[in-house]
């Protein structure tokens, strides 16, 4: 069956189901006040004819059955208008004072039903209470119920009113809230499909109340700026490929042509056979390098984590390099604290470290000084430093670096492909290692920092 879309929503049912607990609330509330009302006013009522009947029976003991009935009568001749009933009854049943048809045995508390005493067609409910007296003589004193019903039906029709009242503000409410909630929703759908068709850059409404809509735009939007920078960046890495295999294919197909119309030496054609594989081996580095990152940025190496020590890796990479160094006439320096140990890739890390050591002798120069250091803090972090006294980079190109295929050699006629620094940011992602660039006035400073692990316990023996 079809049913207008606001009714159909979580918010106008939530709205619904609370006015209807509250409308429960309200028609228990009325219960209990009206019983309770009711029982207080029968009380007073219970009360008031008993201290009557008492003072009655006093004047009875002490002087007789004429002078109550001498009593009674100044009673109703006193207030004729708002007065109790007064009935007495003889043995042969007849009744005198107020009309009622006869009183009700046994002695004790009824609720019947007497003549009243503006309207003689009309019959009123009264709360009696009974006494036999000697010689078969009967005596009653009623309460009209009259004031009390009037209570009872004031009460129930207050209350029906704000049960009716909280039923319909609720149903009110629900319809405001579900159709204020379908406005967002439409929202978010629009621009949903706006994204959808392509437009990356449009984001969800967001209103600012902190409301649960607020908080799911938020976070869809963190993620589609999140996807915005890596579709830039698939962007980005697809014209840089684009730009950086057509030179090396384009020496490729220079070479290969020149190897065709070659008709003179063989020596001739081994360099130009040379040329070309070594132009091929550039070419299937390039690729390595991105198979390389996306294999790390999937984190599917992190299953292969174990527990390392940090310190040697960092220790067998100086030894490594130190003589590379110092034939270029370099100064390759550390400082590493022993037994640090880690959770990660070996392999990873190796080559993490390997390409910022790399990276500070190419670019540092002749007679520069590069220090790879290691320090443990005293909340079970680390930090790696790798330094080096060279020109450095400007600070504004710090971010810029870890792109893939960024160069701050414009003309992109040097070695390398630019990709060395991605691939040392998607290690130390996979490691969850914080990275920053630092001046080293002069020069540049990498920093690493991460978590330590607690040492091995000693072997037994």
């Amino acid at each position: 069956m079809w049913r207008p879309r606001v009714l159909r929503t979580a918010n106008f049912r939530l709205a619904l189901s609370y006015a209807a607990v509250f409308s429960l609330s309200v028609f228990l509330l009325g219960v209990i006040v009206f019983f309770g009302v009711r029982s207080s006013l029968e009380q007073q009522l219970r009360g008031q004819v008993e201290a009557e009947l008492r003072q009655l029976m006093v004047d009875y003991r002490d002087d007789g059955l004429e002078e109550l009935r001498h009593d009674i009568r100044e009673r109703i001749e006193a207030n004729p208008a708002r007065r109790l009933y007064y009935a007495m009854q003889s043995p042969d049943g007849r009744v005198v004072f107020d009309r009622l048809p006869s009183i009700p045995t046994p002695d004790g508390w009824h609720r019947v039903r007497a003549p009243s005493r503006g309207d003689r067609d009309a019959d009123i409910p009264v709360l009696l209470q009974a006494l036999t007296l000697d010689g078969g003589y009967k005596l009653a004193v009623a309460a009209d119920l009259a004031p009390l019903q009037d209570a009872e039906r004031a009460i129930l029709r207050a209350f029906g009113w704000a049960f009716l009242f909280t039923l319909l503000a609720g149903a009110i409410g629900g319809l405001w809230i579900g159709q204020r909630f379908l406005s967002q929703v439409d929202a978010i759908t629009r621009v949903a499909d706006r994204i959808g068709q392509g437009d990356v850059k449009d984001r969800l409404p967001f209103r600012g109340t902190g409301d649960d809509l607020d908080q799911l735009a938020a976070v869809i939007n963190r993620m589609l700026d999140r996807i915005q920078r890596l579709l830039e960046s698939v962007q980005q890495v697809s014209t840089s490929i684009a730009h950086d295999l057509r030179t090396p294919l384009g020496h490729l197909r220079q070479t290969l042509e020149a190897m065709r119309q070659e008709t003179g030496s063989p020596e001739r054609m081994d360099a130009l056979r040379e040329e070309a594989l070594q132009q091929l081996d550039a070419t299937l580095e390039t690729f390595t390098a991105l198979l390389r990152i996306a294999e790390v940025e999937s984190g599917s190496r992190k299953g292969g984590f174990e527990r390392l020590c940090l310190s040697e890796v960092l220790e067998n990479l100086v030894e490594a390099y130190r003589p590379v160094a110092e034939d270029h006439g370099q100064r390759l320096t550390a400082s590493i604290c022993p037994k640090l140990f880690i959770q990660g890739d070996r392999s990873l890390l190796a080559q993490l470290f390997a390409n910022l050591v790399e990276n500070a002798l190419r670019h540092s120069g002749r007679g520069s000084a590069i220090h790879l250091g290691l320090e443990a803090g005293a909340d079970g972090g680390f930090t790696v430093t790798v330094s080096d006294t060279g020109p450095g980079i400007p600070s504004t190109e710090y971010e810029n670096v870890f792109k893939p295929f960024y160069r701050l050699d414009k003309s992109r006629t040097g070695k390398g492909s630019g990709l060395g620094m991605s691939l040392v940011a998607a290690i130390a992602g996979l490691h969850t290692l914080s990275i920053t660039l630092e001046d080293n006035a002069p020069g540049l400073k990498v920093r690493l920092q991460g978590h330590s692990t607690p040492h091995p316990p000693p072997a037994a023996g």
